[in-house]
């Protein structure tokens, strides 16, 4: 056995009386975590959510072999209100939107943690690579999954009811641990697509769901509002791209801008994709009070996989977020992605929709 793995395997007595509802999606993560309480000691039982009427049935396989109680919950009308709406509203505007960051803050940690209560469970266990310290979310240690970032719009005093079993380990020690423990999922690919949008038909869901609104035409301009080009839908462009626009010029043209309310792509020199400061709107705090914000410096991502960028944040008087980068300018800062904001330590100090 490898040694570096006891503290995960060890029974305790005492975790006997301590009931765990386990978010189970029928993956390594989950289902390693499931094992793992169940090898602790604890009383567990497994909720997998039905999202978009699909079932994975190894998570139902998976409580069967441990011999405890399997749900199955339908959040199919919360899905669609908070998540898939949110998602086609957001591109119709031009923005570019963040599916799972919704879905955690009114789903998972909403009305799946209603529903482990209900069932008599004390906490929530996840699979997500994070972890809560001094009762705030913190990034797991394997960096390369930074999930704590879509986990950023939830509310802080429901984290006193959530377990990241996982969060301290890596990916590869997850798989290495699920085959240790027989678990039939340890090499099960990681799911990468958006979970309610058939793979590789982004394009054909949002003109179906937008009454094709989103496939509408219309001008591609330069800043100075000379039209250069006919676009096929602003949701199919992205802040910063230079490839496929479908038009030329003497020097390259990069997306600079989605205008939503006029149907327009504005594009210019790589140079104008690089900004020096953000505005966020519907900010998660995670201090006492939302002031403690002003004139802290702080380390901003502005999507999942950025890098952290040296910054100060102060709020305004309408408690918009203005966040000014120390260190350099950032490149493809995109309305509608949520910035997160971590301290030296890497925990989540706030966060906001950018705008």
């Amino acid at each position: 056995m490898n040694n570096n793995f006891d503290k995960y395997l060890t029974y305790d007595e005492n975790n006997k009386h301590i009931t765990v509802g386990v978010a189970m999606s029928g993956g390594v993560d989950s289902t390693t975590t499931a094992y793992l309480l169940k090898k602790q000691g604890y009383n567990i039982f497994g909720v997998t959510m039905s999202t978009c009427g699909k079932e994975d049935k190894d998570a139902k396989k998976a409580c069967d072999t441990l011999g405890v109680p399997h749900y199955l919950l339908d959040v199919q009308e919360d899905f669609n209100k908070y998540v898939v709406t949110y998602f086609v509203d957001s591109y119709v505007i031009g923005d570019t939107p963040n599916p799972c960051v919704m879905c955690n803050r009114y789903i998972k940690f909403g009305k799946l943690l209603d529903f482990i209560f209900s069932k008599g469970g004390i906490y929530m266990a996840t699979g997500h690579y994070a972890n809560i310290i001094n009762n705030k979310l913190s990034a797991g240690d394997d960096l390369q999954k930074d999930q704590v970032y879509f986990l950023g719009q939830c509310n802080k005093d429901k984290l006193k009811y959530i377990k990241f079993p996982i969060g301290d380990l890596e990916k590869t020690q997850v798989r290495e641990l699920a085959k240790l423990l027989n678990i039939p999922v340890y090499n099960k690919k990681d799911s990468q697509e958006i979970c309610f949008v058939e793979d590789g038909k982004l394009k054909e869901f949002l003109i179906e769901k937008s009454n094709g609104i989103i496939g509408k035409p219309g001008n591609i301009i330069d800043e100075n509002g000379n039209i250069l080009g006919t676009h096929h839908g602003l949701s199919f462009y992205t802040i910063g791209q230079r490839r496929g626009i479908g038009i030329a010029g003497d020097n390259p043209y990069y997306v600079i801008k989605l205008d939503g309310e006029n149907n327009q792509i504005i594009v210019g020199d790589n140079d104008r994709v690089f900004k020096t400061h953000l505005i966020a709107k519907d900010i998660n705090c995670f201090l006492n009070d939302i002031n403690e914000l002003n004139n802290l410096i702080l380390y901003a991502k502005t999507r999942s996989r950025d890098d952290l960028h040296k910054c100060k944040v102060n709020l305004t008087k309408d408690n918009l977020l203005h966040v000014e980068f120390l260190e350099e300018s950032v490149r493809a800062i995109t309305p509608g992605q949520l910035l997160v904001l971590y301290d030296d330590t890497q925990s989540i100090i706030a966060s906001g929709f950018i705008i």
